[in-house]
């Protein structure tokens, strides 16, 4: 793949660096279906994200679905939500979302079950990156490991789940995963989760589900915000943002630095459980409305994360570690308005990842070792949005993705590959009373290594009653063997073993369903029941064999795993400006290759979240929860190749923050995380209690 069909791929791409991100597309829905009053059409620049403006929120977020509205996309972003607009009357307005379908469409009316997080909600649990923003929310588990802190949704694991910005793969992918405290907050207005197969539309990796985190938009003429917070574990966090507006074009920026020391849940011996952290990232988009049907839009980020922490290896060898990961992104997208009916857009963007890791033994040089690993990602698509009649609404587009890594450990020094693919949907409107929307649609990737892969899906909506909404789908899925599975070359001389790819590996397919119940049965209330099915083969596991030198692994595609569930939650409005949620996931897991339940996976998941603000005297104050059930796991503790399982204990954790705000532009807080103390060296290495104080100025 060194040809012509890469360097295509980059030339197209490079633009991106200057600009990125697509173009909205307001909504011309004026009225919400399940809302019980009239609203005004949304607007194309409302000013949200404010702190204040949060009463709304929660009202609509109980009338429209579990979970906040949702404004972008993973192709295009779509116009950010309107809550502060209507926050003097309260009134609940009509909210879009993009990830489920690839476009815009109201979050009630969406054939697929979407949950959003919006960004008062954001701001209201104090979350300084994505890991803890989405610790404890219902149906999804964050693991912290080596590798970082990756989230499974669903009970499929990291490697199992697409992480968007933007809607843009995020690169960087160590043992499988995204990092997500990778991804900082300052600069995200939403987050939407699509839970279930959703290879339709995206391909590889987005077998369990695609979580989307989506930029904020330039809205004020001029305007900026400044945020710093210091606490335990001397952990500063200090962002920054600045925007301006005119008649036809916006520009946003914004930056953030982090900081915080090393910590250590085993301290009887050297080593250290989580690493100390420095970083910063800055990050600029923009938008431009030009004469006519055009428009376009654009944005560039670059960040840069050095953590350090101490190891302990065999025979008493201690290791100072130090990792640091530099990423640089940009994307452009312009698009034309063909007519009232029809959108045509094009896409071109490119990531860039870089790692580097250095382990220095103390007192000896056998053992040091520095790593280099290089990540390059390009992706150009196009796509058309057209609505024929009054009963079609359809998604057609084409992309391709180009992919290079270049790491130490890998067998030939690098691995390419190519990936293009066409997809298509129709949103079929076969009633309107009550209303039936199904939706069909199928993709066709062609890989430069695994060759065709056909990923259908067929989804269904309907509204048998004014309070009542049902959805299922039934879909296909797979996940492409990465390229450590494929070509890793890694000798451990000191444990005796040693880890090789294999470049014959085949794709993992699933097959999965879903279906889930939303009721309303009061206008303050919401309760959602869901549950899935997911049937994985040829997954890759590992193959031992003893050697006289050692132990050798392979990767092998000899695993089949069924992992179903469900869910069930309330979300209730409550007097004297009270809020709560609840909700409880039940996980069912199993490698039936191997009889056993997956490994860290929780059969059993309480969630609870409770709000309570009072505007008059600038209080709010937000309080969650988690309890997570036993965990199964399978070390080899003594080397002879033969697991010994243990169950982990039950756990629980709290977090907390409490903000007051004497004026409009001026708030002082408090944050708490995990006041339980929970965690331990072994299978939960998270951070031990710690508090925070902060404030923040709105110009």
């Amino acid at each position: 793949m060194r040809g012509s069909w890469w360097l295509l791929v980059l030339a197209w791409a490079a633009p991106s660096l200057a600009w990125g991100r697509a173009p909205s597309s307001p909504s011309t829905e004026s009225r919400d279906a399940n809302a019980s009053v009239p609203v005004e059409p949304v607007s194309s620049e409302p000013v949200v994200g404010s702190e204040d403006a949060t009463v709304v929120s929660e009202q609509a977020e109980v009338v429209a679905g579990p979970g906040a509205p949702a404004t972008s996309a993973s192709s295009t972003p779509a116009e950010p939500s309107v809550e502060a607009e209507t926050a003097k009357d309260d009134v609940p307005v009509a909210r879009t979302v993009v990830t489920a379908s690839r476009r815009q469409e109201r979050l009630s009316e969406t054939p697929v079950a979407t949950e959003v997080i919006t960004r008062s909600e954001i701001l209201a649990t104090g979350a300084r990156d994505a890991s803890e923003l989405l610790a404890a929310h219902p149906g999804l588990q964050v693991v912290q490991t080596f590798a970082g802190a990756s989230v499974q949704v669903q009970g499929l694991g990291p490697e199992y789940v697409l992480v968007l910005v933007d809607g843009e793969r995020v690169a960087g992918r160590v043992a499988g995963g995204v990092d997500l405290s990778r991804l900082s907050l300052e600069d995200v207005e939403q987050v939407e989760i699509v839970k279930g197969p959703s290879s339709v539309l995206y391909g590889s990796d987005a077998v369990g589900g695609v979580v989307n985190f989506i930029t904020r938009r330039a809205r004020q003429p001029l305007g900026g915000e400044l945020r710093v917070a210091y606490g335990e574990l001397n952990r500063l966090d200090l962002d920054a943002t600045g925007e301006a507006r005119g008649e036809r074009w916006g520009l946003r920026v914004s930056g953030g630095m982090q900081r915080r020391s090393s910590y250590d849940l085993q301290p009887s011996d050297e080593g250290t459980t989580g690493s100390s952290l420095e970083g910063f990232d800055v990050s600029a988009s923009g938008d431009l409305k030009g004469e006519g049907a055009f428009s376009l839009e654009g944005s560039a980020g670059f960040s840069r994360r050095t953590q350090r922490g101490v190891d302990l290896g065999v025979a008493g060898a201690v290791f100072d570690r130090a990792s640091r990961d530099t990423s640089m992104t940009g994307r452009m997208a312009p698009s034309w308005k063909l007519s009232d009916e029809a959108t045509l857009r094009v896409e071109g963007s490119y990531t860039h990842f870089q790692r580097r890791y250095l382990r220095d033994q103390r007192r000896a040089t056998a053992l040091d070792t520095v790593e280099d690993t290089r990540e390059q990602q390009a992706r150009v698509g196009t796509q058309l949005d057209a609505r024929v009649g009054e009963h079609h609404a359809f998604v057609v587009g084409a992309e391709v993705l180009g992919e290079l890594l270049a790491a130490d450990r890998l067998d030939s020094g690098q691995g390419e590959r190519g990936r293009a693919a066409v997809y298509a949907q129709d949103s079929w409107t076969l009633a309107t009373g009550p209303k039936l929307v199904v939706v069909p649609g199928a993709r066709v990737d062609v890989d430069t290594q695994f060759g065709t892969a056909v990923t259908p899906r067929l989804a269904a909506k309907v509204d048998p009653l004014s309070w009542l909404t049902l959805r299922g789908s039934y879909g296909w899925g797979y996940r492409a063997p990465g390229f450590q599975e494929l070509l890793l070359d890694f000798e451990n001389p000191t444990v005796g073993y040693a880890v090789r790819g294999n470049p014959d590996l085949k794709p993992e397919r699933s097959r999965s369903f879903s279906v889930s119940a939303e009721l309303r049965p009061l206008e303050s209330s919401l309760v959602w029941v869901s549950a899935f099915q997911h049937s994985l083969r040829d997954m890759i596991g590992t193959s031992l064999q003893q050697l006289s030198e050692g132990q050798l692994f392979t990767y092998v595609n000899v695993a089949r795993a069924r992992v179903r569930g469900g869910e069930v939650g309330l979300r209730q409005r409550l007097p004297w400006r009270l809020s709560g949620e609840v909700a409880y996931s039940l996980t069912d897991g199993r490698d039936e290759s191997m009889n056993r339940a997956l490994e860290g996976q929780t059969r059993h998941r309480f969630t609870a979240q409770a709000t309570w603000r009072h505007r008059e005297w600038g209080l709010e104050t937000w309080a969650r929860a988690a309890l997570v059930g036993e965990r199964p796991f399978y070390p080899d503790t003594d080397g002879d190749g033969i697991a010994n399982p243990y169950q982990s204990k039950p756990y629980v954790t709290v977090d907390a923050r409490v903000a007051w705000r004497p004026r409009e532009s001026l708030q002082f807080f408090v944050l708490g995380s995990n006041l339980a103390d929970a965690g331990n060296a072994t299978d939960l290495p998270i951070p031990p209690r710690a508090f925070q104080a902060g404030v923040s100025f709105r110009l």
